[in-house]
């Protein structure tokens, strides 16, 4: 790794610089700066045209929660109340540590006792920077994208940004 200070070659991996102890972990000004001026990050979400997210009723059943789960093939749904505000979020995380060997009978059981309730959100004009920064930060891999009355419009994931930054490197 060459320090962007002083130009020396360190071993891949270091935090460090061995020549001038200049941090080599930091992300440097630019990167991900576009022809345009801006970098990757500051753009806003709606950029990675967010998916549209799978909601649920808080009284859904865990069983047909889980269905949702499979047969959409996506990672979470959001859990929303009679209104369509967003009040949780259930996750194939959760599905692993709160169901799989613990419950029974999943019919029986709503969503709503499960769920992560008041789950973080963003808006679809946040900067790409934000959600990236939260993901890393509290270990999500999916962020809702919530309307100006918290009614799920989106849903975004690590996925979406990182094919997102690598289609923006691979094709600028």
């Amino acid at each position: 790794m060459i320090c962007s200070a002083c130009g020396h070659d360190n071993i891949p991996g270091a935090d460090h610089c061995e020549q001038c102890s200049q941090t080599l972990t930091e992300v440097p000004a630019n990167a991900g700066a576009s022809s345009e001026g801006g970098g990757l990050l500051d753009r806003p979400l709606l950029e990675l045209n967010p998916k549209r997210p799978e909601c649920v009723e808080r009284d859904t059943s865990l069983a047909e929660v889980i269905a949702r789960l499979k047969g959409h093939n996506v990672g979470c749904v959001l859990v929303t109340d009679s209104g369509g505000e967003l009040i949780g979020i259930f996750t194939e995380r959760d599905v692993l540590y709160r169901v799989v060997g613990l419950i029974d009978d999943a019919e029986r059981i709503p969503v709503e006792s499960l769920m992560t309730p008041d789950p973080t959100t963003l808006k679809a004009s946040d900067p790409i920077s934000r959600a990236f920064h939260m993901m890393g930060l509290h270990g999500f891999r999916h962020v809702p994208i919530v309307d100006d009355d918290a009614r799920p419009v989106g849903l975004i994931s690590l996925r979406d940004i990182v094919c997102f930054m690598e289609e923006s490197f691979v094709n600028p």
